[in-house]
């Protein structure tokens, strides 16, 4: 502030001579602002003759070279003013600042294109891992180029730095949970078990990954929901990822009655087999039919078959064809599918019921009988009268 002060209080006694030299700067750093664009278009067309002049304004080198001209004509036009060298000192500071700052700049731009990590990665261009790289390299570059401002202004970078010590041992404390999502999230970054557009299943939960971040993971469900799930829980998961898988498997059991015969059982095998062969979306060689168990319950057929077809909805269209051809070809045959149940045989006991029945009924009137006690007439009383 004091050199501020000094560089207004300057101001304030300047004399006519000193006038016109702040005339001619302020006419210097006008035609730098001017001129700067265009040297800086020749500069960045060395670089990408082949570019369109849109694109060459939008590179790299333009901008670094734009804002090196200003920074550095502004500095060689205060110099006609005819400052002091302790003025011309802080000018000088400030000069080495702007360039230390857009050196950083100019540096985060250039890790910032993704063809050049990607290159260098072998990875496609929206991979997460290329935004964590991007973030890190700017955070490092913009806390090396404070650090550089810091030290050119004399400041105690000792005391700093014990104290920035300390607040990170607290920081790391408090927040346990947050830097085991982080480590967990750049394990999932370098191992890579998925990635953006990937169908997964995490645990109990499936659906299409949205976003990867260090502390979380977003999946976009069947209904179309949105589940965040933390690095840390994903980790002591066991991860199913659908979207590399470059085949899907059809499996299926056919299990006819124990009546059918076997020449029936026969043309139904022959017949699945000579379909499945010509089918163009089932891979060659990877067809396998068979009569592979006689049970109680039924006689089953062993369907196996590979297709080349990986996309989900694709995959429920092919194994709904897949099903009606063969319940046409079951049809065709006369044949229903079996289930599972219990032949019950009753024995016929009516006529044994029938005797029980009469012998239980003539027992029942002996039974009466007896029961039946017999009656006194007083006959001496009917005498008398």
């Amino acid at each position: 502030m004091d050199k501020i002060n000094e560089l207004v209080q300057w101001i304030g006694s300047i004399e006519l001579s000193q006038v016109i030299n702040v005339i001619i700067c302020i006419i210097a750093i006008i035609f730098t602002v001017i001129i700067s664009p265009f040297l800086s278009l020749a500069i960045a067309k060395i670089f990408g003759w082949k570019k369109t002049k849109a694109e060459l304004k939008n590179s790299v080198v333009y901008n670094a070279s734009k804002y090196f001209l200003i920074a550095t004509g502004v500095l060689f036009s205060t110099k006609i003013l005819g400052l002091n060298e302790d003025l011309n000192n802080f000018l000088d500071k400030l000069y080495r600042i702007a360039i230390v700052w857009i050196i950083a700049k100019t540096a985060s731009d250039v890790f910032s294109n993704r063809r050049l990590l990607t290159s260098r990665l072998k990875d496609k261009a929206n991979d997460p891992m290329v935004n964590i790289i991007n973030k890190i390299i700017k955070v490092v570059l913009y806390i090396l180029a404070a650090y550089l401002t810091l030290k050119e202004f004399n400041y105690d970078l000792g005391g700093i730095l014990t104290g920035l010590g300390l607040s990170t041992a607290i920081i790391a404390l408090a927040a346990q949970d947050t830097v085991k999502d982080v480590f967990s999230g750049l394990s999932i970054f370098w191992d890579k078990p998925f990635a953006i557009g990937d169908w997964v299943e995490i645990g109990d939960v499936s659906g299409t990954v949205e976003n990867i971040t260090f502390r979380s993971t977003k999946l976009r469900t069947t209904e179309d929901t949105i589940i965040t799930i933390q690095n840390s829980a994903i980790s002591s998961e066991n991860i199913i990822n659908w979207g590399v898988i470059k085949k899907r498997i059809y499996k299926a059991n056919l299990k006819l009655p124990l009546e059918t015969e076997e020449v029936t059982v026969e043309k139904v095998l022959n017949r699945i087999r000579f379909i499945l062969k010509y089918n163009k979306e089932i891979i060659k060689n990877s067809v396998s039919v068979h009569l592979n168990e006689i049970k109680e319950d039924g006689i089953n057929i062993n369907i196996y078959l590979e297709t080349n077809i990986t996309a989900y909805g694709a995959y429920q269209d092919f194994c709904n064809k897949l099903n009606l051809t063969l319940l046409n070809i079951l049809e065709t045959q006369g044949i229903k599918l079996a289930y599972p149940g219990q032949n019950i045989y009753i024995k016929n006991v009516e006529e044994g019921y029938q005797i029980n029945k009469k012998e239980n009924h003539q027992q029942f009137n002996l039974e009466q009988e007896k029961h039946i006690k017999p009656v006194k007439v007083n006959n001496t009383a009917k005498n008398k009268k």
